[in-house]
């Protein structure tokens, strides 16, 4: 063999630990902290924002009414923007259209689309396959989509003012409990 095949041991491109086992690099650790505190602060903050129970539970039931409407993609956008213009908490209105997650959005739709139908024609919505062939396609979306947001005012109304009453009753139950705050 040659001595160029022949490579010493301490030719490695890592350079070499020379802290002690068990040591960890506290520089790293310490900027985590500072973004985990300055994140937690900003929260702190968002929670605080317009955060008397009844604003609380406002909030809640708007977020939870554009929840059930049919504008989906665009409820959170709809929501903040709402919760913005009339000085709401915004970490709460986003909570509150949670109501729609994915495994409840077609239970939720569903009871939308018979709500609405109900509402607005007096009878049940077929559910047959049959009956969506039958109807013309233009008729029937824009039909459709009309008995979702009536359906989804009626029944995100609904939900909106149980939920939020819940969430000022649970605020107020919190604070009460809490040494030194006074409850509002």
């Amino acid at each position: 063999m040659c001595p160029s095949d022949q490579a010493p041991d301490m030719e490695s491109a890592d350079p070499p630990n020379l802290s002690p086992p068990g040591r960890r690099d506290f520089g790293k650790r310490a900027r985590i902290l500072a973004i985990v505190l300055r994140l937690r602060d900003r929260f702190e903050l968002m929670i605080g924002e317009h955060a008397s129970a009844g604003r609380l539970g406002v909030a809640v039931g708007v977020g939870v009414l554009f929840g059930c409407t049919p504008f989906l993609g665009f409820q959170v956008l709809l929501a903040i923007a709402i919760a913005t213009l009339f000085r709401l908490n915004r970490l709460a209105v986003l909570l509150g259209t949670q109501v729609s997650t994915p495994p409840i959005t077609p239970l939720l739709l569903f009871a939308n689309a018979q709500v609405g139908a109900v509402l607005l024609h007096r009878h049940w919505l077929p559910i047959s396959l049959e009956a969506a062939r039958a109807a013309p396609t233009a008729t029937w979306v824009l039909d459709l989509f009309l008995e979702l947001l009536v359906g989804g005012l009626a029944v995100g109304g609904i939900l909106a003012v149980g939920f939020g009453g819940f969430t000022s009753w649970l605020v107020r139950r919190r604070r009460a409990k809490l040494p030194g705050k006074p409850v509002t």
